[in-house]
């Protein structure tokens, strides 16, 4: 078999080049790191961690909004805790406000008190998060959601609640519409005690209070004409309670006094504990169902400054007291509510963080590189190459004309 001279050049040379191929190969798997450089190096693998890397990236997006929700339920948490604390304070000066030993000056020093709580209410109610949206206009972000004054505040948000998706199947609230938070704070479940300072002299308290039906609203005041029988009182419109009574009935020890329009048809119930004395008085005031927090605080300024110091002006206070208490009430709810979401946060970040651990594992499986394996193959690349080479030099040598002389 006759071989030419250029044929041992080509055969040589494309040799050297595939190992040289081989070895590149090898050497840039070592420095990416990875098996599959390129697709066509295992397709199957390729598609697989491609997808994979998309789940990756999807999960970064929703640890990132995790994140930002987090943050802003922290703030809603913090203002609404600035809330409860500003309603706490107001319940505390009505209780002061209740003192018979106030002056004039001292109660409109509580009322100047009051005004600044106003102010700093309509403050908090108008925050906004980082941002720059605000916490409780609902869907209106942009909007401020109060304006007004002690005469009275209107809402321009809407009842809606802005949401961040931080899970491919999870969207999580992070406001309140102010409608819920500050206008519209249920009052259902009150109880209602004694009138502070009027001389009640019994041991009777109101110890519940129960709603038979659905009631159109009211505001009541009982006062015993002895100890077994009393008259029930408008106190809208008859705020001292000095004119003709509404309804009158005789009080049996832990039965109900049941409230107008009609005892068979009774909207309110209440139940007292202990035993009343004559002239002893108590309120009820069940309103419509709701209080409005800004609407507390100028009505207790108004009666503060106006009120004087007869019934009108204690029952008052007492509304103040329960209003303040639904508020508060209200308040805790909506905290509640929100840490929930913080602690589901926490869970959907714990997913987030485990999901990523696994398709990292997955993707080191799929195009991972096994560096012991890798280093040995191109160790032995390398001698092939050498080897290549050295053969190449000798067999280009090999001619007649190196053996004449």
């Amino acid at each position: 078999m006759r071989i030419s001279t250029s044929q041992i050049y080509n055969v040589n040379v494309g040799n050297i080049t595939r190992q040289q191929g081989d070895l590149l190969k090898l050497q840039t798997q070592l420095s990416t790191g990875n098996r599959v450089v390129l697709p066509s190096d295992d397709p199957v693998a390729a598609a697989g961690a491609l997808e994979v890397s998309q789940a990756t990236a999807q999960v970064a997006l929703n640890k990132n909004a995790q994140g930002s929700a987090n943050d802003t339920l922290s703030s809603l948490d913090s203002t609404l805790s600035s809330v409860g604390d500003l309603v706490s304070y107001v319940h505390e000066r009505a209780i002061q406000a209740g003192s018979a030993a106030l002056s004039q000056a001292d109660r409109n020093s509580l009322a100047s008190d009051m005004q600044a709580q106003f102010d700093s209410l309509m403050s908090i109610a108008n925050s906004t998060d980082a941002n720059g949206q605000h916490l409780f206009a609902g869907f209106k972000g942009d909007v401020q959601p109060f304006n007004g004054t002690l005469s009275g505040v209107t809402y321009a948000g809407d009842q809606g609640q802005r949401t961040v998706p931080v899970s491919n199947t999870r969207n999580m609230p992070v406001s309140l519409n102010g409608q819920e938070v500050f206008m519209d704070i249920p009052t259902s479940g009150q109880t209602f005690s004694a009138l502070p300072s009027l001389g009640n002299t019994g041991t009777g308290t109101v110890s519940s209070t129960a709603t038979v039906g659905a009631y159109a609203g009211g505001q009541y005041g009982i006062r015993f004409t002895s100890a077994t029988t009393y008259n029930v009182f408008d106190r809208a419109a008859d705020p001292a309670m000095t004119g003709v009574p509404l309804a009158s009935g005789a009080y049996t020890a832990g039965s109900p006094i049941n409230l107008p329009p009609a005892p068979a048809t009774a909207q309110i119930q209440v139940t007292l504990n202990g035993t009343p004395a004559t002239s002893d008085t108590f309120s009820v005031n069940p309103s419509s169902g709701v209080t409005n927090a800004f609407k507390m605080i100028s009505d207790f300024i108004t009666n503060l400054k106006t009120g004087g110091t007869g019934p009108a002006y204690y029952a008052s206070i007492q509304d103040t007291m329960s209003q303040a208490d639904s508020a508060q009430q209200n308040v805790l709810r909506l905290r509640a509510q929100t840490g929930s979401r913080q602690v589901e946060l926490q869970s959907l970040g714990n997913v987030s963080d485990n999901l990523t651990l696994q398709y990292a594992d997955t993707t080191q499986r799929l195009v991972g590189l096994d560096y012991a394996k890798t280093i040995s193959d191109y160790q032995l690349q390398q001698t092939y190459l050498d080897a290549s080479r050295n053969s190449f030099v000798k067999t280009t040598s090999l001619s007649l004309f190196s053996f004449l002389t």
